[in-house]
């Protein structure tokens, strides 16, 4: 990293974005990230358009969580939105329980990942103390555990009591 920073430094500022935008035009996941950090509120609709079709995408034919996580995680660098990256996280979350509503019972391994980015979603909500972004997203966040009565390894158990203890009902 150290010689990589040395040689940009080199670089005049004509160059510098020249290589950006080649970087940019390598994959559409470099633009994407790109347009998030630098671009700010006027392209963010578009950037968490891409960032949901990436998480939707770790859920399609063989499921690949890593994807999806790493979609979130991709945002998370890029932009401090804090009402998009719950939007992301309950996302991940919403498609993996319609996927075990849709194909049936799912592995454990599977629930414990949905159960952990529920548990993230609730504690960044009450970190961050924002009643309006809670109350927002309380009613997607208890649809999530209605959905899930009944389902296996405990995942419903789990959810409820994230919920309850953590949000209450209000």
């Amino acid at each position: 990293m150290k010689e990589l920073k040395k040689t940009l430094e080199g670089y005049e500022k004509k160059e510098l974005i020249g290589l950006v935008l080649e970087l940019a035009r390598l994959r559409k996941d470099n633009m994407a990230w790109l347009e998030t950090k630098l671009q700010g509120s006027e392209h963010l609709a578009e950037s968490v358009e891409h960032y949901k079709k990436k998480i939707l995408s770790g859920f399609e034919g063989r499921i690949k969580l890593n994807v999806a996580k790493k979609a979130i995680s991709d945002f998370k660098k890029a932009s401090n939105d804090r009402e998009s990256l719950i939007d992301l996280m309950i996302l991940y979350v919403e498609t993996g329980t319609e996927i075990t509503l849709t194909y049936g019972d799912m592995y454990e391994q599977f629930y414990y990942s949905l159960e952990c980015m529920y548990g993230d979603v609730v504690e960044l909500l009450n970190k961050w103390e924002d009643k309006n972004l809670i109350e927002k997203f309380r009613p997607r966040l208890k649809a999530v555990v209605t959905k899930t009565e009944g389902m296996g390894w405990g995942y419903h158990d789990t959810l409820s009591e994230i919920y309850y203890n953590e949000l209450g009902e209000e």
